[in-house]
């Protein structure tokens, strides 16, 4: 069984924030000084064959 974790950056941003032209070094930044951070896990399936 293989799992897959997605991590949720919780950031605040102003309203015209448009995610698309901010740089990805500015993003990173932007995630480094989040006030929350939940992460989620996932199970992902081997084959067609496993229900879950």
């Amino acid at each position: 069984m293989n799992t897959e974790k997605v991590t949720e950056f919780i950031i605040e941003v102003h309203d015209d924030f448009i995610f698309e032209d901010t740089h990805k070094e500015d993003l990173l930044v932007m995630c480094q000084n989040a006030k929350e951070i939940i992460e989620h896990y996932f199970v992902t399936i081997m084959n067609d064959y496993d229900v879950i």
